[in-house]
């Protein structure tokens, strides 16, 4: 990196990233473009679509799409394995005489060896939590500098509950994810499972809502998880796929987010819920546990399993989370009948968001480590 060169560019960032896909990684890419605006940071939005299938109807921040990039420093809201996608597409010019970093996500204790060699595209890797930063640092050539998402949620529209044809009266637990970020991480059964141990199928008064995006993608899992909720009337699948806004209105209008999951990259769906003083109950391993403390939240207890086999990315010889469902039930149980503990929670898991996840205060972090990098 030739940083005389650099000081002749003009300050400010092209974020290149699925801008439009509605999927977590396009989340990402917005996410960073909030965070910048909330500081006044120049920047410019480089929309890639690559091969990537989910959506592209996020138009939130098409405004700012640049054809070409026009500052000094590229961040790519690409995870490693597709870097050479961006090469193979944009060719060198997109990185040449830039600082290149890449903010990458994953979700396994070690970095895959297949991917060390993308490493060469970029000149140092952010990361949304220190599991990540964990990961990925003990297989890097380059700096890893741990920078989170921000975390802010902003309903235009608000949408009740008849809107996603749920009942009104009952507490609402939600579990939600992305089918192309295999169901077998993110572990919807086990949610199913703890609904169950806690409550039984007449129970009125609580309900679980399982959201998938991109369910047509799997269905042989959708089948296994609508075998599973059979003869639950209190169990709520929703398999389409929504704007920003909806994704938002639903989790206003739930009581109770729950993500078993084995792994997280960092865990959104958690964080946006706290946002809006939602009780929370997640597993306690891997990213989500940055945000996630005893005092705002219901940690659930696991055993660390090896994989049994390859999913995808995810490699039979690593190890992943298995959440203890019988833990998981008691919190439920405790959510629903304990009001006064619900809302110290509650309140802490908002107040802990609102005070250290701001786009203003991930903002902010951007900066300083811009400014040390020049």
């Amino acid at each position: 990196m030739d940083f005389n060169q650099l000081e002749d560019m003009k300050l400010g960032i092209n974020l290149v990233g699925y801008s439009r896909a509605e999927m977590g990684i396009g989340e990402s890419c917005r996410i960073a473009a909030k965070s910048l605006n909330a500081v006044g940071f120049p920047f410019g939005i480089i929309n890639f679509k690559g091969t990537n299938s989910s959506r592209m109807s996020d138009n939130t921040w098409q405004h700012r799409e640049i054809k070409d990039p026009l500052y000094r420093f590229n961040i790519f809201h690409i995870n490693a394995e597709q870097m050479m996608e961006v090469y193979s597409s944009k060719g060198n010019e997109i990185f040449k005489s830039r600082y290149n970093i890449g903010y990458w996500h994953w979700e396994l204790p070690d970095f895959p060896d297949e991917w060390v060699e993308n490493f060469k595209f970029v000149d140092e890797v952010w990361v949304p939590s220190n599991f990540v930063l964990e990961s990925i640092s003990m297989k890097s050539p380059v700096p890893v500098i741990k920078i989170p998402h921000s975390i802010e949620v902003i309903i235009e529209k608000d949408r009740a509950r008849q809107y996603f044809d749920l009942p009104e009266g009952p507490f609402l637990f939600l579990s939600m994810y992305d089918a192309h970020s295999y169901q077998e991480r993110k572990n919807p059964e086990a949610a199913v499972k703890a609904f169950k141990h806690a409550f039984s199928p007449e129970d009125v008064n609580v309900g679980l809502v399982i959201k998938v995006n991109n369910s047509r993608s799997t269905p042989v899992e959708m089948k296994r998880l609508e075998e599973m909720i059979q003869g639950y009337s209190n169990i709520y699948l929703l398999k389409e796929t929504y704007d920003r806004n909806d994704v938002n209105a639903l989790l206003a209008v739930i009581d109770c987010f729950v993500s078993l999951h084995r792994s997280e990259g960092f865990g959104l769906g958690l964080a946006e819920a706290m946002y809006l003083e939602k009780a929370v109950i997640g597993t306690n391993w891997s990213s989500n546990v940055d945000f996630m403390k005893h005092d705002n939240s219901c940690l659930v207890d696991y055993e660390l399993v090896q994989l049994d086999k390859d999913y995808g990315p995810y490699q039979s010889y690593q190890y992943w989370a298995e959440p203890d469902v019988n833990h998981a039930a008691f919190y439920m149980r405790k959510l629903v009948e304990d009001k006064e503990f619900y809302l110290k929670t509650a309140r802490n898991g908002k107040r802990m968001i609102k005070e250290q996840f701001s786009p203003e205060a991930i903002g902010t972090l951007i900066q300083k480590r811009l400014k040390y990098i020049m």
